[in-house]
Protein backbone atom coordinates (compact mmCIF):
# COMPACT_ATOMS: atom_id res chain seq x y z
CA UNK A 1 0.00 0.00 0.00
CA UNK A 2 1.38 3.36 -1.02
CA UNK A 3 2.36 5.85 1.69
CA UNK A 4 0.02 8.88 1.62
CA UNK A 5 1.65 12.05 0.37
CA UNK A 6 1.97 14.89 2.89
CA UNK A 7 -0.46 17.78 2.41
CA UNK A 8 0.75 20.37 -0.01
CA UNK A 9 2.20 23.57 1.47
CA UNK A 10 0.13 26.71 0.93
CA UNK A 11 1.00 28.42 -2.28
CA UNK A 12 3.23 31.47 -1.91
CA UNK A 13 1.51 34.73 -2.80
CA UNK A 14 2.16 35.90 -6.30
CA UNK A 15 4.70 38.71 -6.70
CA UNK A 16 3.02 42.04 -5.95
CA UNK A 17 0.04 40.42 -4.26
CA UNK A 18 -1.07 42.11 -1.02
CA UNK A 19 -0.88 40.24 2.28
CA UNK A 20 -4.28 39.88 3.97
CA UNK A 21 -4.70 42.49 6.72
CA UNK A 22 -4.59 41.28 10.30
CA UNK A 23 -8.02 41.25 11.95
CA UNK A 24 -8.89 44.42 13.85
CA UNK A 25 -8.36 44.30 17.60
CA UNK A 26 -11.53 43.37 19.47
CA UNK A 27 -11.49 44.81 23.02
CA UNK A 28 -14.49 42.78 24.11
CA UNK A 29 -13.54 40.50 26.99
CA UNK A 30 -10.03 41.99 27.22
CA UNK A 31 -8.57 43.47 30.39
CA UNK A 32 -7.42 47.07 30.59
CA UNK A 33 -3.78 46.03 30.38
CA UNK A 34 -4.44 43.91 27.27
CA UNK A 35 -6.21 46.83 25.61
CA UNK A 36 -3.43 49.23 26.54
CA UNK A 37 -0.74 46.88 25.25
CA UNK A 38 -2.54 46.51 21.90
CA UNK A 39 -2.82 50.30 21.60
CA UNK A 40 0.87 50.88 22.36
CA UNK A 41 1.99 48.22 19.86
CA UNK A 42 -0.27 49.56 17.10
CA UNK A 43 0.72 53.19 17.66
CA UNK A 44 4.36 52.27 17.10
CA UNK A 45 3.76 49.86 14.22
CA UNK A 46 1.25 52.00 12.32
CA UNK A 47 2.28 55.56 13.12
CA UNK A 48 5.86 55.20 14.35
CA UNK A 49 5.09 56.73 17.75
CA UNK A 50 6.49 54.99 20.83
CA UNK A 51 4.00 56.17 23.46
CA UNK A 52 5.53 55.95 26.92
CA UNK A 53 3.46 55.25 30.02
CA UNK A 54 3.96 55.46 33.77
CA UNK A 55 6.01 52.60 35.13
CA UNK A 56 3.73 51.65 38.00
CA UNK A 57 3.10 52.98 41.49
CA UNK A 58 3.17 51.58 45.00
CA UNK A 59 0.42 52.21 47.53
CA UNK A 60 2.83 54.21 49.71
CA UNK A 61 3.94 56.35 46.76
CA UNK A 62 0.32 57.03 45.83
CA UNK A 63 -0.65 57.93 49.40
CA UNK A 64 2.32 60.26 49.87
CA UNK A 65 1.47 62.27 46.79
CA UNK A 66 -2.24 62.18 47.57
CA UNK A 67 -1.54 63.79 50.97
CA UNK A 68 0.68 66.35 49.27
CA UNK A 69 -2.09 67.19 46.81
CA UNK A 70 -4.73 67.45 49.51
CA UNK A 71 -2.59 69.85 51.56
CA UNK A 72 -1.37 71.99 48.67
CA UNK A 73 -4.33 72.06 46.25
CA UNK A 74 -7.24 69.60 46.65
CA UNK A 75 -8.84 69.86 43.23
CA UNK A 76 -11.32 67.13 44.00
CA UNK A 77 -14.84 68.43 43.49
CA UNK A 78 -16.63 66.17 45.96
CA UNK A 79 -13.95 65.11 48.43
CA UNK A 80 -12.55 67.01 51.39
CA UNK A 81 -10.19 66.01 54.22
CA UNK A 82 -11.66 65.29 57.63
CA UNK A 83 -10.11 68.52 58.99
CA UNK A 84 -10.50 71.39 56.54
CA UNK A 85 -8.57 74.66 56.44
CA UNK A 86 -10.97 77.49 57.42
CA UNK A 87 -12.35 79.10 54.28
CA UNK A 88 -10.87 76.43 52.01
CA UNK A 89 -10.94 72.73 51.23
CA UNK A 90 -7.37 71.58 51.88
CA UNK A 91 -6.02 69.85 55.00
CA UNK A 92 -6.12 72.29 57.91
CA UNK A 93 -2.68 73.64 58.83
CA UNK A 94 -3.36 73.35 62.56
CA UNK A 95 -4.23 69.67 62.14
CA UNK A 96 -1.40 69.00 59.67
CA UNK A 97 1.06 70.14 62.35
CA UNK A 98 -0.53 68.50 65.42
CA UNK A 99 2.30 66.40 66.96
CA UNK A 100 -0.07 63.83 68.44
CA UNK A 101 -1.53 62.86 65.03
CA UNK A 102 -0.07 59.54 63.85
CA UNK A 103 0.34 59.71 60.08
CA UNK A 104 -0.61 56.54 58.19
CA UNK A 105 1.58 55.17 56.62
CA UNK A 106 3.65 58.32 56.11
CA UNK A 107 5.94 60.46 58.26
CA UNK A 108 5.46 64.18 58.83
CA UNK A 109 9.21 64.78 58.48
CA UNK A 110 8.88 64.31 54.71
CA UNK A 111 6.54 67.30 54.54
CA UNK A 112 6.94 69.75 57.43
CA UNK A 113 9.68 72.40 57.29
CA UNK A 114 10.86 75.24 59.53
CA UNK A 115 11.40 78.83 58.38
CA UNK A 116 14.97 77.83 57.58
CA UNK A 117 13.80 74.88 55.49
CA UNK A 118 14.90 72.26 58.02
CA UNK A 119 12.93 69.36 59.50
CA UNK A 120 11.10 70.57 62.65
CA UNK A 121 12.12 69.25 66.06
CA UNK A 122 9.86 67.88 68.78
CA UNK A 123 10.47 68.47 72.45
CA UNK A 124 8.32 65.94 74.23
CA UNK A 125 4.81 66.33 72.81
CA UNK A 126 5.32 69.86 71.46
CA UNK A 127 7.43 71.58 68.84
CA UNK A 128 10.72 72.98 70.06
CA UNK A 129 10.68 76.78 70.14
CA UNK A 130 12.35 78.21 67.07
CA UNK A 131 12.24 74.84 65.31
CA UNK A 132 8.49 74.54 64.76
CA UNK A 133 6.84 74.03 61.35
CA UNK A 134 6.41 77.07 59.10
CA UNK A 135 3.38 77.12 56.81
CA UNK A 136 4.99 78.85 53.83
CA UNK A 137 8.10 76.66 53.84
CA UNK A 138 6.00 73.52 54.33
CA UNK A 139 3.76 74.45 51.40
CA UNK A 140 6.83 75.16 49.28
CA UNK A 141 8.32 71.76 50.17
CA UNK A 142 5.02 69.96 49.54
CA UNK A 143 4.66 71.47 46.08
CA UNK A 144 8.26 70.50 45.34
CA UNK A 145 7.44 66.89 46.25
CA UNK A 146 4.68 66.84 43.63
CA UNK A 147 6.83 68.47 40.95
CA UNK A 148 9.73 66.08 41.63
CA UNK A 149 7.33 63.16 41.11
CA UNK A 150 6.35 64.64 37.73
CA UNK A 151 2.71 64.95 38.72
CA UNK A 152 0.82 66.49 35.79
CA UNK A 153 -0.24 70.12 35.39
CA UNK A 154 2.98 71.39 37.00
CA UNK A 155 2.36 69.24 40.07
CA UNK A 156 -1.27 70.26 40.53
CA UNK A 157 -3.07 67.26 39.04
CA UNK A 158 -5.22 65.14 41.33
CA UNK A 159 -3.62 62.09 42.96
CA UNK A 160 -5.95 59.43 44.37
CA UNK A 161 -5.47 57.60 47.68
CA UNK A 162 -3.04 54.73 47.98
CA UNK A 163 -5.17 53.09 50.64
CA UNK A 164 -8.86 52.65 51.36
CA UNK A 165 -9.94 54.23 53.57
CA UNK A 166 -7.62 57.22 53.31
CA UNK A 167 -5.44 57.58 56.43
CA UNK A 168 -4.12 60.41 58.57
CA UNK A 169 -3.69 63.30 58.27
CA UNK A 170 -6.27 63.46 55.45
CA UNK A 171 -8.96 60.80 55.96
CA UNK A 172 -10.97 62.03 52.98
CA UNK A 173 -13.55 60.08 50.98
CA UNK A 174 -11.59 59.94 47.71
CA UNK A 175 -11.36 56.43 46.31
CA UNK A 176 -8.26 54.30 45.96
CA UNK A 177 -6.24 54.91 42.82
CA UNK A 178 -7.15 52.84 39.75
CA UNK A 179 -3.44 52.82 38.91
CA UNK A 180 -2.94 50.39 41.79
CA UNK A 181 -5.66 48.03 40.61
CA UNK A 182 -4.35 48.00 37.01
CA UNK A 183 -7.40 49.85 35.72
CA UNK A 184 -5.69 53.07 34.62
CA UNK A 185 -2.41 54.43 33.28
CA UNK A 186 -0.86 57.79 32.49
CA UNK A 187 0.57 58.31 29.01
CA UNK A 188 3.31 60.76 28.09
CA UNK A 189 1.69 64.06 27.08
CA UNK A 190 4.27 64.86 24.39
CA UNK A 191 3.81 61.41 22.84
CA UNK A 192 0.03 61.88 22.84
CA UNK A 193 0.44 65.16 20.97
CA UNK A 194 2.79 63.58 18.45
CA UNK A 195 0.40 60.69 17.84
CA UNK A 196 -2.53 63.08 17.46
CA UNK A 197 -0.59 64.93 14.77
CA UNK A 198 0.17 61.68 12.93
CA UNK A 199 -3.51 60.69 13.05
CA UNK A 200 -4.56 64.05 11.66
CA UNK A 201 -2.01 63.84 8.84
CA UNK A 202 -3.28 60.37 7.95
CA UNK A 203 -6.90 61.59 8.15
CA UNK A 204 -7.48 58.81 10.68
CA UNK A 205 -9.46 60.74 13.27
CA UNK A 206 -7.96 61.90 16.56
CA UNK A 207 -6.48 60.36 19.67
CA UNK A 208 -9.90 59.72 21.23
CA UNK A 209 -11.39 57.94 18.21
CA UNK A 210 -8.18 55.92 17.95
CA UNK A 211 -8.24 54.95 21.63
CA UNK A 212 -11.89 53.93 21.29
CA UNK A 213 -10.98 51.21 18.78
CA UNK A 214 -9.01 49.56 21.59
CA UNK A 215 -11.76 49.99 24.16
CA UNK A 216 -9.97 52.88 25.88
CA UNK A 217 -10.93 56.43 26.78
CA UNK A 218 -9.72 59.55 28.61
CA UNK A 219 -12.36 60.17 31.30
CA UNK A 220 -10.56 63.11 32.95
CA UNK A 221 -9.60 65.16 29.90
CA UNK A 222 -12.49 67.58 30.45
CA UNK A 223 -12.44 67.58 34.26
CA UNK A 224 -13.57 71.08 35.43
CA UNK A 225 -10.94 71.41 38.17
CA UNK A 226 -7.98 69.30 37.05
CA UNK A 227 -8.14 68.09 33.44
CA UNK A 228 -5.79 65.20 32.67
CA UNK A 229 -5.33 64.53 28.96
CA UNK A 230 -2.79 61.81 29.75
CA UNK A 231 -4.99 59.56 31.94
CA UNK A 232 -6.54 56.52 30.20
CA UNK A 233 -8.97 53.83 31.38
CA UNK A 234 -11.00 51.06 29.79
CA UNK A 235 -14.28 52.14 28.22
CA UNK A 236 -17.19 50.93 30.30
Amino acid sequence: MATPSPPAAPAAPAPGASTPAAPAFDPKGKTFLQRLAAFLVDAKATYGVDVKKDSGRSADWEQKHHIAHMFAYNKYKNSKPAHVEPGGNTIAWDYFTTPSVIWQPLVWSDFLRTKEGAVPTLSGNAWEKGKEPDKDKTLENTKAILIAAQIGNSGQAMVACGYSPCGEPCKCSAGRSKHLTEEAADLNSVDIGTLNGKLAAAKAGNIDTYLATFGLNRPLKDHPESPEEWHVEATG
